[in-house]
C-alpha cells in the first residue's frame, strides 16, 4: 500500500504532485474521467511519444475533440514508481481557461478513472491521500 499526499484546490478539486518521465507535473484527480489525460501542448515537454493514430475522444460536453494515445510515460507519484503508465493526449486549453477563471491553478493532466481502478486507489479525504494498493508496485 502506497500513501500520496493530495490537495484540495481554490476550485474544490483533488490534484497532486506528480513526475511524468522525470520531469514536474500537477495532475487532476478526477474519478468521473474514463481515461487519464495529458495536455497536449506539454507532450515535448514529458519527452511522451505518441502512439497510434489521432481519435476523437468525448468529454463531458458535446464537442468531441481530437486525441492521441501516449505511450513511455513513466509515472511517479509522491515518492512512488508507478512504472509506465499510458495517457490520452489531448486539448485541455479549454479546462485550463476555466480553472484560471474561477481563481485556480493550470494543470498538467488528469488521473482518470482507468488509472484509479487498476491500482485499486482509494481517496482519504480526512487525511488529504490516496491510497494506491495496487502490491506490485
Amino acid at each position: 500500500m502506497k500513501k500520496v499526499k493530495i490537495k484540495l484546490t481554490q476550485t474544490n478539486h483533488l490534484s497532486c504532485q506528480a513526475r511524468i518521465n522525470g520531469i514536474k507535473a500537477n495532475l487532476l484527480i478526477d474519478t468521473g474521467a474514463s481515461n487519464s489525460c495529458i495536455a497536449l501542448a506539454l507532450k515535448d515537454h514529458f519527452g511522451i511519444k505518441e502512439k497510434g493514430d489521432p481519435f476523437e475522444a468525448a468529454g463531458a460536453g458535446e464537442d468531441k475533440m481530437k486525441a492521441v494515445l501516449a505511450h513511455k510515460c513513466n509515472l511517479f507519484l509522491g515518492r512512488y514508481r508507478i512504472g509506465q503508465n499510458t495517457f490520452v493526449l489531448l486539448d485541455m486549453q479549454h479546462i485550463n481557461a476555466t480553472l484560471v477563471k474561477e481563481g485556480g491553478e493550470t494543470i498538467d493532466g488528469i488521473l482518470g478513472n482507468d488509472f484509479l481502478r487498476k491500482n485499486k486507489v482509494i481517496i482519504d479525504y480526512k487525511r488529504k491521500a490516496m491510497i494506491i494498493q495496487t502490491e506490485d508496485l
